[in-house]
């Protein structure tokens, strides 16, 4: 084995090493090679360190992006969620329990069909801890939604983009969210030839409108400050700017930790198909409920009927409610849910410029929502330091302190496996003798 670090210390590419093990130095020359080669491996893997620190935590540069202004600009999604039916309520009601009957009721449906996370009357009515009411409903509390929330047709009136009208029920698609069915509208471009961009909808009832980033969904805990909450006589008009995110294509190839947002298409929830922030808090709110009462309120997506509360677990859930209804910080003492959900990597950054909102004469609502200008500016993410990069920094690093290249490590396997082997060989061939034979 001596032999064979000497010989390979004569022959490796490393610089400087050879004279670590040549037989006529001085002993001074091995301690000052020795010095030098210690502090230039050293000073390599400081570099290295460096490098990887850097694509780690440095990988994307986040920069505001003003050099070109002829882009298809994405306008908000805008989804509709009815929020009140009184007169779908008291038919479903006379239906269903006859009339005369516990008005008491209505207001148990009512709080069940537009659901906001608490359930007074419903527990008060039919409370395991109370004296149940005998047209009480105990289970498959979803079940009214079909006969109290509007549908689609009977919804929308009239919907246009840019002045020019469209069937409102061919492109607000349906979608099951935390509030019940929801009706979203995605697709809308904005740009030099089109125009800033008007959305207009006319809509019967009472309704909430979300403007909102593509891939996002209502929740139970979005901001009332964003939602438009529109009611039969009323013009409701938003002037908007916003600016949107764009990514470089090789920022999906940079991991999550490194670029610290998600793509939609990189989904893990089993809420729903596509990643937006929002989506993720509704899936960490569902297991969430299913860990504090083991089952999940009756408009949370994609879950079965056995995963749906009854009558204890919609009273766990009221419980609980401080816990579910909103967002805290890990840090923090106050009750709250703590959700480790990462930006989108396509969000927006939307601003109200204004809110104007007067009295109309039709038995409808009418929502506007217009682009105040086009998008002079927009963000977007770079990839400052790729895989390629860390690479030239890592090899150029060993090559400029130690001279090395990918070859003199596959050396190091060569000469203490395959070269010590071919050795050995040789010297027993050399060794063997053929037996005298006369």
């Amino acid at each position: 084995m001596t032999s064979a670090i000497r010989e390979y210390l004569l022959n490796t590419s490393f610089h400087g090493v050879r004279y670590l093990a040549e037989r006529d130095r001085h002993w001074t020359e091995r301690v000052f090679w020795l010095t030098c080669c210690v502090l230039s491996w050293f000073a390599s893997g400081l570099l290295m360190k460096a490098s990887w620190y850097d694509f780690q935590n440095n990988a994307i540069s986040f920069v505001v992006e003003t050099n070109f202004l002829d882009w298809n600009t994405s306008f908000p999604a805008v989804a509709v969620c009815e929020t009140e039916n009184q007169d779908n309520i008291a038919t479903t009601t006379d239906a269903l329990f006859g009339d005369p009957h516990d008005y008491n009721i209505d207001e148990m449906i009512n709080e069940l069909v537009f659901f906001r996370g608490l359930s007074y009357y419903l527990l008060q009515l039919c409370g395991p801890n109370t004296d149940p009411h005998p047209q009480c409903i105990t289970s498959n509390f979803s079940q009214f939604q079909s006969y109290v929330r509007t549908p689609c047709s009977k919804l929308f009136k009239k919907c246009m983009w840019n002045q020019v009208e469209f069937d409102c029920c061919t492109y607000f698609s349906k979608l099951d969210t935390e509030l019940g069915t929801c009706y979203p509208h995605y697709k809308m471009i904005s740009n030099v030839r089109i125009g800033p961009g008007t959305f207009y909808v006319e809509l019967y009832g009472f309704n909430n409108v979300y403007p909102m980033s593509q891939y996002d969904v209502p929740t139970l805990i979005t901001s009332q400050a964003d939602v438009i909450q529109i009611s039969p006589n009323i013009h409701f008009r938003r002037f908007i700017s916003f600016k949107e995110i764009v990514n470089q294509p090789e920022v999906r190839d940079v991991s999550l930790a490194q670029r610290n947002c998600r793509f939609a298409e990189e989904s893990y929830l089993d809420v729903y198909k596509y990643y937006s922030y929002s989506a993720c808090n509704v899936q960490c709110r569902k297991e969430a409920q299913i860990s504090m009462c083991n089952c999940t309120h009756h408009y949370m997506p994609n879950t079965s009927v056995s995963q749906q509360c009854n009558l204890l677990g919609i009273e766990c859930l009221n419980k609980h409610y401080n816990d579910l209804a909103v967002l805290k910080a890990h840090w923090t003492n106050r009750p709250g849910l703590v959700c480790s959900c990462i930006p989108s990597c396509t969000d927006i950054e939307m601003t109200v410029i204004r809110d104007e909102k007067f009295g109309i004469y039709e038995d409808l609502g009418i929502v506007e929502i217009a682009l105040e200008r086009l998008p002079s500016e927009r963000f977007k993410r770079n990839v400052v330091r790729g895989k390629l990069d860390l690479v030239v920094s890592m090899g150029g690093s060993v090559g400029l302190f130690v001279g090395a290249s990918i070859l003199s490590f596959v050396e190091i396997i060569y000469f203490f496996t395959l070269r010590v082997a071919n050795t050995r060989n040789n010297k027993n061939s050399q060794d063997f003798t053929f037996p005298y034979v006369n």
